[in-house]
């Protein structure tokens, strides 16, 4: 139990079962049919010995190979965490390696990526991300677009209509972020939000059968998230006061560079001379001749 709930994620669990999938996916491409028959499970465990597991990731009908994750920040870096994913499935689960030095093409399922987001920070219902927006040098010769999805629960959101299993999960995490704002604390919060779902048929067989570890794995993810967000806050917090030094230094950097260039006019001295005149720390030296 508790490996798992430093692993698994209420996501996760819930969606682990082809009828869930089938509906999330029938929601996604509404004009295909899906069946839960056409699904294979193939989410990945401990990728790259990370304690990280994908939330969801399967096979439809041999042709499309699907990885999805919820999450409650929108991270720029999911095309690439998704092209490590589909590299590492493709490549090591679903195609004999000996193959790949045959002289026939290898038939490949077609990879789709989806985020699907719970939180405040995205007004929209859809938008995408790609990987080629983190490289260097554009263009590139290597492209992956993330399909991003809000979930975040809202009246009328129409991929939350389209499925209910998703509009369950949303409104039970929009509950408990309801009860965390009254001032609930959070395993009070979710515990409510537990009771208040079951008794309103939202995911009450789920919740019957994993109520404890349902609380525990929020209460776990929620921890992280918020020490995550104290993290990022700290991390903001230290990236400003360092701009401001290196502000206050490059300041004064020019300010040495300003009077060494009127010494040379004056006296027509040299670089070096005009910052003996001024006595400039060894240290500073390179800059402000980088900057004469």
């Amino acid at each position: 139990m508790a490996n798992r709930q430093y692993k698994d994620t209420v996501f996760r669990t819930y969606f682990n079962h082809k009828s869930e999938i089938a509906q999330l996916y029938q929601a996604i491409r509404p004009d295909e049919v899906i069946l839960p028959d056409d699904i294979t499970i193939t989410t990945l465990d401990d990728v790259f010995l990370s304690a990280r597991k994908n939330d969801l990731s399967f096979l439809w009908k041999d042709q499309a190979i699907v990885l999805a994750e919820q999450q409650s920040s929108l991270n720029p870096n999911m095309p690439y965490r998704m092209f490590l994913y589909s590299a590492f499935q493709l490549l090591a689960a679903l195609v004999d390696s000996k193959k790949l030095y045959g002289t026939k093409p290898i038939a490949l399922p077609a990879p789709h990526y989806y985020m699907l987001y719970v939180g405040d920070d995205m007004q929209a219902d859809e938008d995408t991300l790609t990987l080629s927006s983190l490289f260097r040098e554009r263009p590139a010769d290597l492209e992956l677009t993330c399909h991003v999805y809000n979930i975040t629960y809202q009246k009328h959101r129409a991929i939350l209509d389209r499925c209910r299993p998703l509009w369950d999960y949303s409104f039970f995490i929009h509950q408990i972020d309801e009860n965390k704002k009254s001032g609930l604390p959070l395993l009070e919060a979710i515990r409510k939000a537990v009771r208040f779902c079951m008794e309103h048929d939202i995911m009450k067989e789920f919740l019957e059968a994993h109520r404890e570890e349902v609380i525990q794995m929020l209460a776990l993810q929620w921890d992280a998230e918020e020490e995550k967000k104290v993290l990022q806050e700290e991390s903001r917090a230290e990236g400003k006061a360092e701009g401001k030094a290196e502000g206050k230094a490059e300041g004064e950097a020019e300010g040495r560079a300003a009077s060494a260039r009127s010494l040379m006019e004056t006296l027509h001295c040299t670089k070096e001379k005009a910052m003996e005149l001024l006595k400039v720390p060894a240290e500073l030296q390179p800059k402000i001749l980088a900057l004469l």
